[in-house]
């Protein structure tokens, strides 16, 4: 730490009350960048990350193994850690998926066997049951945050082709949008996020480049689209919990509202989303989720908050919309062609 604060531009005795909230903040992100760089990689991660990339009830097995292999390679390129027991990775995985069966988290159904051609074994993971799995995928999505945005761009393009250009772009803005949802490494470069990303698509066939009147375009393959949706899919909650607070913020055309009030109506909103299949995710109904897409909302000044004096003598911050309609509408019909 002394040498850390001695690296510094000025000393801690020359630095503004600012200057050093500032500084605290640098050493929490910083410090939390490197926790997540040596993070282990487990099963229980592994496969928890697997069931919720997608928002099916169930899943067959052969095809969960399909898409953890994926994974499993991605990974192995990034030269993340792994548990030891990914040495024996199948059986591993079997572990997992038998220990999260026998504590009632999924469910495995087998067919009978007078009906052999249904010979599959299929996992169900009911609605109420997805936020368990999600702290396990946490512990795990941030080494996949740049393949995630990139699929996402490519796999909601309406066409098989689509310039560099519009998947930077689209990058940039999954970024600006989930700034408060996860930590970016700072020495890393947009550019070379992307780039990395495509050549690693490129070297597992997903992908091929080609060049169109000088303009680098990126075109899908068949298989690659199937394999990129459930790297898509790890954020697809994120994106659901930030649309609900967007709708949710015609609540406050009314009145000026507190976040406890704002919440109390964004969270029934949410719910009934949810069950008119609006929002296929039931962890995007996340209270968490809803606080920073309203901090979100706040930094890109959609909405303004101001201090509010109670009854009680307590000073409250409230939100009020802003007059800044057109960027509402651009980040509205952009995020709404992720969906």
């Amino acid at each position: 730490m002394k040498d850390y604060l001695a690296a510094q531009d000025k000393s801690m005795d020359q630095m503004t009350l600012d200057e050093r909230q500032s500084l605290y903040r640098k050493i929490g992100y910083e410090t939390v960048v490197e926790i997540n760089k040596v993070s282990v990689v487990t099963p229980f991660s592994m496969v928890a990350s697997g069931l919720l990339s997608h928002d099916r009830r169930g899943i067959s097995y052969d095809e969960l193994r399909g898409i953890l292999t994926e994974f499993y390679e991605y990974l192995s390129t990034r030269q993340v850690k792994f548990a030891a027991t990914f040495a024996h990775r199948e059986k591993a995985i079997d572990d997992a998926l038998n220990i999260f069966n026998s504590t009632d988290i999924i469910s495995k159904i087998e067919a009978d066997e007078d009906e052999e051609e249904l010979q599959e074994v299929v996992y169900s993971l009911a609605d109420a049951k997805r936020l368990n799995l999600e702290y396990y995928k946490n512990n795990i999505l941030h080494f996949f945050v740049p393949i995630c945005f990139v699929a996402t761009s490519m796999v909601k393009n309406p066409e098989d082709a689509m310039p560099l250009a519009k998947i930077m772009g689209d990058y940039k803005f999954l970024k600006w949008l989930l700034w408060n949802e996860f930590i970016f490494d700072e020495s890393r470069d947009d550019v070379d996020e992307v780039n990395d990303v495509l050549a690693y698509l490129h070297t597992r066939s997903m992908i091929v480049t080609v060049e169109r009147e000088g303009e680098v375009w990126i075109e899908v393959k068949s298989r690659g689209g199937a394999k990129l949706h459930p790297f898509a899919g790890l954020i697809h909650n994120y994106l659901e919990s930030c649309w609900i607070v967007i709708r949710g913020m015609v609540y406050l055309k009314k009145k000026p509202l507190t976040q406890r009030e704002w919440l109390a109506k964004i969270r029934p909103l949410g719910d009934r989303m949810f069950r008119k299949g609006e929002i296929l995710r039931a962890e995007a109904l996340s209270q968490v989720n809803y606080q920073n897409a309203i901090k979100f909302l706040e930094d890109a000044e959609l909405i303004a908050s101001s201090a509010r004096e109670e009854k009680s003598g307590k000073s409250v911050l409230t939100y009020t919309l802003t007059d800044n309609r057109a960027q509402l509408e651009v980040v509205r019909r952009r995020l709404f062609k992720f969906l």
